[in-house]
């Protein structure tokens, strides 16, 4: 049997795996799904169709599953695919997710991701893996992170924004437009550079990170428009397969197609923003 505190208030519709601990205070409210070792530690909050899977904990005043802020939905008449949550995050104090704003796709955190306090996952969000969200950041609408993405403290991201992989935004820091692998941004808009601790980290070697410093510099100091940096990128990295290079040419091809497929365009460069600084 789940562990529920007496102060605590659990819907009948919700479904808690035998070993979740509810602690006091805390509202579950509709459909909830809990899978084995969760932990509500005290007035945590989550209503409407949330599922959540095994061994996440939840601190205190964390709120899950709340209609979106769009001034579109109903909360009375439209229909919302909820909050789907993998295994092993952590959320601390006072972080809120929103529910989908439609009923096709949730608004979904994946594993081992660390949400820190006050922290917010707007409606329809996707967060990866190994994510880091520090405190005071809000990820706007739509927005997505791949894979190990750092946030600093106060970072806000803009609705339908694609973070790429082991990118980087700063503390106090905000992006209107994709930010790809491996970069980092500091400021209003601003990439400064590659996230060479997270890349080290992720045991990339010095001779890929020099591959990738050269596509760096061929998609931002180049002058090139970013399909034609995407295809030298792409056609370095196939060189480079053809060669055994096999890390170095799959980064390099990451980093192709999310130049590729972005819709919204690329966070410029501090070299670029500081020219057209000079030329006003």
């Amino acid at each position: 049997m789940p562990i529920i505190h007496p102060t605590a208030i659990v819907d009948p519709q919700a479904d808690l795996a035998a070993d979740v601990q509810v602690g006091p205070g805390c509202v579950i409210t509709g459909p909830v799904r809990l899978s084995s070792g969760n932990r509500l530690l005290s007035c945590v909050q989550l209503h409407g169709r949330v599922v959540v899977g095994p061994g996440n904990t939840f601190y205190p005043f964390v709120c899950v599953g709340f209609p979106p802020q769009d001034r579109k939905f109903d909360p009375a008449s439209s229909a919302t695919a909820g909050v789907v949550i993998g295994q092993n995050n952590q959320f601390r104090e006072s972080v809120t997710i929103h529910a989908a704003s439609q009923n096709d796709h949730p608004t979904q955190v994946g594993d081992d991701n660390f949400l820190m306090t006050n922290s917010h996952l707007a409606h329809d969000v996707t967060i990866a893996n190994h994510c880091t969200i520090a405190t005071g950041a809000m990820v706007g609408g739509h927005a997505s992170l791949a894979d190990g993405v750092n946030l600093g403290g106060g970072a806000a991201v803009h609705q339908f924004c694609r973070l790429g992989r082991l990118s980087f935004l700063g503390g106090v820091s905000g992006i209107t437009k994709d930010l790809p692998p491996f970069a980092i941004a500091s400021g209003i808009s601003n990439v400064v550079g590659l996230n060479l601790v997270g890349l080290r980290r992720s045991g990339v070697s010095h001779e890929a990170i020099d591959h990738i410093r050269q596509a760096f510099d061929v998609l931002y100091l180049s002058n090139h428009t970013l399909p034609v940096a995407a295809s030298a990128i792409q056609a370095r990295a196939d060189e480079l397969a053809r060669q055994g290079q096999t890390q170095a040419a799959g980064l390099l091809g990451e980093l192709a197609e999310f130049v590729q497929s972005s819709r919204r365009g690329l966070t410029p460069h501090a070299a670029t923003n500081q020219k057209h600084k000079l030329q006003r």
